[in-house]
């Protein structure tokens, strides 16, 4: 397979499976103009550029909208797991 030039488009995909956080994450991507597909527990982001550079740009801007969410979810499951036995009385 040949590399491609800088000034050709590309396409990147990457596939995450998260049997409990898939559809969240999916939800955090719906600005980020990557396309997304979710199949129970897969999640597949694909995302173009018209240049290897772009392809770069917009790959990157999508992981971390990945990452954040990542991030935000283990937290949100860190807080509501320390408050487990906890009552409001």
């Amino acid at each position: 397979m040949a590399s491609p030039k800088k000034s050709e488009c590309c396409t990147a995909a990457v596939t995450i499976h998260d049997e409990v956080s898939a559809a969240a994450l999916a939800a955090a991507l719906t600005t980020e103009g990557a396309d997304v597909a979710l199949a129970g527990s897969i999640l597949t982001v694909a995302v173009s550029g018209d240049s290897i550079s772009e392809l770069r740009a917009r790959l990157n801007t999508a992981l971390r909208s990945l990452h954040a969410a990542s991030e935000a979810l283990i937290e949100v499951g860190r807080v509501s797991g320390s408050r487990g036995g906890e009552s409001d009385d």
